[in-house]
Order: structure tokens, then sequence, then C-alpha cells
């Protein structure tokens, strides 16, 4: 099944890499755009880490997008999006 922008966001909420409080607050489309960027780039042909990389770095800068563990990260969003459904 192809990663969708949807499911990609749900994971980015749960999992929360930058972050951003988003659980706490209640905010379930903090990471929409960001999913919908991710998602793209993706089906442009590239890689998903890459993709979080370079999306992270131009959402939050480089600094903060240099803190998280893109591959770790990775695994944990294909394993939470290969899962059911929330």
């Amino acid at each position: 099944m192809p990663l969708s922008a949807e499911r990609l966001s749900r994971a980015l909420f749960d999992t929360d890499p930058m972050g951003t409080c988003c659980k706490e607050n209640d905010c379930f489309d903090e990471y929409d755009a960001i999913a919908n960027d991710i998602v793209s780039r993706c089906q442009r042909g590239q890689p998903m880490d890459n993709a979080l990389d370079e999306t992270f770095e131009n959402w939050f800068g480089a600094e903060l997008a240099e803190r998280v563990d893109t591959q770790a990260l990775c695994n944990e969003l294909t394993n939470h999006t290969d899962g059911p459904s929330a």
C-alpha cells in the first residue's frame, strides 16, 4: 500500500519527532503539511530518509532537523504506517 499523507501525518503526530508537543496540545493536524511534503518527495522517487531530512530542514531549520535520528524514525514510521489504521 502506498504511503498516504494522512497515515504519515498520524504517524508523525504519534511520534512527534520535532518535539512540537502536538499530542499534549491535541494538535492533530500539526504534521499535515509536512506529511504532504514528505509524500510528494517520495512520489518523485526520493528515498524516505532523504525526504524526511530535507523536509524537516525546510520546515524547522538545519539545527533542529539534525537532532532527529532519521534512520530510526524512518523505521518507526514504516512500522507505524504498515500497521492497522488508527
